[in-house]
């Protein structure tokens, strides 16, 4: 922030003419803090693929009648015109033009867009282990032991008691190649380091140098407990036959003799055989956790076997996939088996590999040859941003910035793939400083879409936008200058600025008083308030019409926050019929998104809440600080009083304390400021008398979002459900991938002839909204089933008894999930064997997720009111766990209902001896069960059925004890005929393991 006296000021006149009282200094200071404040983390205005944020919303003064906020002369405006301030690097001593100007240390781009991913591929490695040097107090077994000693008579004697600390399994050290072709990479390997450090899965992480003569300058590595990444592209000179290859090759094997050595090779894979040490291809295996590569068996792709007693190391690229099959490989406890590729070390140094025919030298080629030489084995992303640098500065700082603002998944392979091209020189003497070579720069133009080729200035704004943005993370800073009129330093700058910043940004790099010039017509991108009435600039064409999106949601880069609040007034109250329906459709709704038929979206970046404004604002936050791509909000419930359109949503009683409602306004307000490229907003409120047509005018609408308001009468179906029934049926005359509009087109079709209120407003652009597969034209996302007719096959109910799951198989997870899995995976089998189930219901349910979010609870509570059979799997873990107490209270409350209106004494429980559990050691509620396991065989009471399932040899014993057992949960299922029923909150479920048994559970 600037001292400058006169800029506070310049402040006071500017409050002064809004019609605001002097503020004193203190005020002054809180109003600048909440400035800050305001903005950080924030997308600036220039910020690629973001909507601009609006100037002309109005806020609370403008809605109460007081005048506008003011906005002054040089802001720059939403659709990107504005002042703008050029930036040039420095030129080479032969070239550019002298110009006087300004430093201006301009934020780098990281190499690593999405450390998160990475960092999320070494959790097989964050192991923690007894640490046998320290000792910590363990205070409840010191208070103990006190204790008892003062039972005693006589003096009190006593020590403390202490137990091992803990500390992280494994060393990492990080070798990088100082060879003269990894100049590019260094900023790599400092990214990775960082990362490496910050995800906390290493005890310590130690950096060394391979030099170019083949010497490690490296501190003493221990063996044991220690890993070794060696950051290298394979091309310097100490992976070449050669007094700098023998010693390296040497110290190579040596470490590949004693512990787990991997290469991390920026290069693409398709780029690798031009190393000199080309990786073979192949299935690693590793027999422990920690095992050196010389204990690694590798069986190659190839015909070639490997040769005996050669070490295989791994190399990856630094991508998570790669990095999560390494992690897999050295820290699975039991071993591992992954496909990759690694590095032949024979016992003596070898030539360089199988010889690699050299192409011809780029000096020799043509333009034109060399153009399409790289069109032909480039990736996408590497010729688009070889054609963006054509527009710019060939500099390492700028390439890397153009990958952030031109490619959805920006990778460090991308740029090397451009450097080793061949379109490009080195600058001598200037390292990550590059020049087309002759004819390249007009070439690579020319193969630019029309479009993209005449509009550069957008490109640069776009740039300079990503460097203004304090949002955006930076690893580190390079030298740029700016030109001034006078008073610079006389300095040789490129003729093409590489970004225009606003002047706000300028201030930031630290530019006072720069000369600006203003853009008076829009670019392309960029979209005006108002479709017309400003005329653009000659040199600028006018901003053609936006592209129609034609892929799905990005299922990494994408979000849904869905909220369902009732009229429920305590955790444990059941829901009326109405909005338990609501409830089930919103659940359905999220099906569909994450169906892989449909729509695609990752599991993990869904919230789904039911009465949780609190848990919703979190998620919500978190989601818009997240999604890039899609992003779907749904909020639905009651309305509070007023008129206003969602107010007040679920605003009531809860637990006698009353509940605000979420504030419709402030719920968009908080979506139009994120990154989404698209967004779906829904509001679904109900009111048991609803309002006219013309009431809600004052709705908070995003012009950047697809929005729907809809207010109905409770018991008519919500948007969720209608929505959810489109993208499962779709349209068998519609295109393949259908659009929000023509979604909500057939949602709404069946709506009663006078809904309440239902309003949609499309974004200001036009832009359609593609959502998910026409359901008609890829064949169902349902798989059919064909079921089998056999001696013990059993009719399913009609009526009332229509058809539901059969078992809920209730397990404490964690160790043995493989053979559960496998468990379930054979009843469903049996089960659909032995009756007619239809290919819509599954036959059973088995919650497989990682945590107990709030869409697993809704599955459990949903699933544990209409299953017809409760399946425990008795084990000493799985009477102390209080998920799977919660899960038996849930099955069993609601069959002890169904005893009391009916003359059947039945649990519905078909236990399982999974590992054999004493009588005396099961809770109340497991011991006063009478089932017969005899009919399953002697070795299943003895031994359990995990242990059949893991021993060779049993499988039989095993297939058995399934069968019978699946015969069983179908005959219960026929005899007990438990009605379903609403469910309960989770939160409303107690223990069963801890509660005194009742009759029927």
């Amino acid at each position: 922030m600037s001292s400058d006296p006169a800029a506070l000021d310049r402040l006071t006149d500017l409050l002064a003419e809004l019609g605001l009282a002097a503020r004193a200094p203190v005020e002054l200071a809180e109003l600048l803090w909440l400035a800050a404040r305001g903005t950080e983390g924030g997308p600036g205005p220039d910020t690629p693929g973001q909507p601009a944020p609006r100037t002309d919303r109005p806020t609370a003064a403008d809605r109460g009648g007081h005048r506008p906020r003011h906005r002054t002369e040089h802001a720059p405006g939403p659709d990107g015109t504005g002042p703008r301030t050029a930036l040039h690097l420095p030129a080479p001593d032969r070239g550019g033009r002298p110009a006087p100007a300004v430093p201006a240390p301009t934020p780098d781009a990281p190499m690593l867009a999405r450390p998160l991913p990475l960092q999320r591929a070494l959790r097989p490695l964050k192991r923690l282990v007894p640490d046998e040097r320290r000792r910590l107090l363990d205070e409840q077994a010191t208070a103990d032991r006190l204790a008892e000693a003062l039972r005693e008579p006589g003096p009190v004697q006593w020590l403390p008691v202490l137990r091992p600390s803990t500390e992280r399994w494994l060393d990492l050290h990080l070798v990088l190649d100082l060879g003269p072709t990894m100049t590019l990479w260094r900023p790599l390997a400092r990214e990775l380091r960082t990362l490496f450090q910050q995800t906390g899965a290493f005890r310590q992480v130690t950096s060394g140098r391979l030099l170019p003569d083949g010497r490690l300058a490296h501190r003493r590595i221990a063996e044991g407990r220690s890993a070794v990444l060696v950051i290298s592209d394979c091309m310097g000179p100490q992976w070449r036959t050669g007094p700098a290859g023998d010693r390296w090759h040497r110290t190579l094997h040596g470490l590949a003799r004693r512990l787990p050595v991997a290469v991390v090779q920026p290069l693409p894979e398709r780029l690798w055989p031009l190393a000199a040490v080309p990786a073979v291809p192949g299935v690693f295996t590793a027999t422990e956790a920690g095992a050196p590569d010389a204990a690694y068996g590798f069986a190659p792709f190839t015909d070639a076997p490997p040769g005996r007693g050669a070490p295989a190391v791994p190399v990856l690229e630094p991508g998570p996939d790669w990095l999560a099959n390494w992690a897999q490989l050295v820290g699975s406890p039991t071993g591992g088996q992954v496909v990759g590729a690694a590095l032949m070390l024979g016992a003596a140094p070898s030539a360089a590999g199988r010889p690699v025919e050299a192409g011809p030298d780029p000096e020799e080629l043509t333009p034109e040859e060399l153009v399409v030489r790289f069109r032909a084995t480039a990736s996408r992303e590497a010729f688009t941003l070889a054609g963006m640098t054509a527009l710019t500065t060939p500099a390492l700082p700028v390439m890397r910035l153009l990958q952030q603002v031109g490619l959805a998944r920006p990778q460090p392979q991308h740029l090397a793939e451009v450097v080793v091209s061949g379109l490009l020189r080195e600058q001598t003497g200037r390292p990550g400083y590059f020049a087309f070579r002759p004819g390249v720069r007009e070439l690579l133009l020319h193969t630019l879409p029309r479009s993209t080729a005449h509009h550069a200035l957008e490109l640069l704004i776009r740039v300079g936008g990503r460097i203004g943005d304090p949002g955006r993370s930076a690893a580190g800073t390079f030298p740029a200058w700016v030109e001034t009129a006078g008073g610079g330093t006389l300095t040789l700058l490129d003729t093409r600025p590489f970004a225009l910043v606003s002047p706000e940004a300028a201030r930031l790099l630290g530019v006072t008083g720069a000369p600006v010039f203003t853009l008076a017509g829009p670019v392309a991108g960029a979209h005006p308030p108002e479709p017309a009435g400003q005329a653009g600039d000659e040199d600028v064409p006018p901003a053609p019409p936006a592209p129609e999106p034609a892929a799905l949601p990005d299922p990494e880069r994408s979000r849904a926050v869905l909220l369902l609040t009732t009229s429920r007034g305590a955790p444990g109250e059941v829901l009326e019929e109405q909005e338990y329906t609501a409830l089930r459709d919103l659940a359905a709704l999220a099906e569909a998104l994450v169906d892989p038929a449909l729509v695609g979206l990752d599991r993990r970046h869904i919230w789904l809440g039911e009465d949780d404004p609190d848990g919703f604002q979190r998620a919500l936050q978190r989601a818009v600080q997240e999604a890039e791509d899609t992003l779907v909000v749904h909020v639905g419930g009651p309305l509070g009083p007023g008129d206003e359109l969602g107010v007040a949503v679920g605003a009531g009683r809860w637990g006698g304390v009353h509940r605000p409602g979420l504030d419709w306004q402030a719920v968009v307000e908080t979506v139009a400021g994120g990154r989404a490229a698209r967004r779906l907003l829904i509001l679904d409120g109900s009111r048991s008398v609803p309002p006219e047509p013309a009431a809600g005018g004052a709705v908070a609408v995003d012009p950047g979002s697809f929005q729907v308001v809809n207010l109905r009468h409770p018991v008519d179906r919500s948007v969720a459900g209608r929505l959810a029934a489109a993208i499962r049926t779709g349209d068998p005359d519609g295109a393949p991938q259908l659009t929000v509009h023509h979604l909500l087109e057939i949602a709404l079709q069946s709506t009663p002839p006078a809904p309440p209120v239902t309003r949609i407003w499309p974004p200001r652009d036009g832009r359609p909204l593609v959502l998910a597969r026409n359901a008609q034209l890829h064949g169902g996302p349902v798989e059919s089933r064909t079921p089998s007719h056999s001696g013990t096959h059993r009719k399913e109910p009609a009526g009332p008894e229509a058809p539901r799951p059969y078992f809920f198989l209730s397990h404490p997870g964690g160790p043995g999930d493989r053979a559960v899995d496998r468990l379930y995976q054979d009843l469903c089998e049996e089960v659909l064997q032995l009756t007619d189930l239809p290919a819509s219901v599954p036959p059973g349910f088995l919650d497989r997720s990682p945590e107990l979010d709030s869409w697993s609870r809704w599955q459990i509570t949903e699933a544990l009111a209409t299953c017809r059979v409760f399946v425990p799997l008795y084990s000493p873990r799985y009477f102390v766990s209080e998920r799977c107490g919660k899960e038996w209270y849930g099955f069993a409350r609601r069959a002890a209902r169904a005893a009391e209106r009916s003359a059947v004494q039945a649990s519905g429980i078909v236990p399982v001896i999974w590992v054999p559990v004493a009588s005396a050691e099961q809770p109340a509620a497991a011991r006063q069960l009478r089932f017969n396991h005899r009919s399953l065989g002697p070795e299943y009471q003895s031994e359990g059925l995990y242990s059949l399932a893991r021993v060779a040899g049993r499988r039989e014993l095993y297939e058995l004890a399934v069968h019978r057992l699946a015969t069983r949960i179908v005959q219960v299922a026929h005899e007990t005929r438990i009605p379903p029923g609403r469910p309960l909150t989770w939160d409303g479920l107690e223990n069963a393991f801890l509660r005194s048994p009742r009759p029927g559970g």
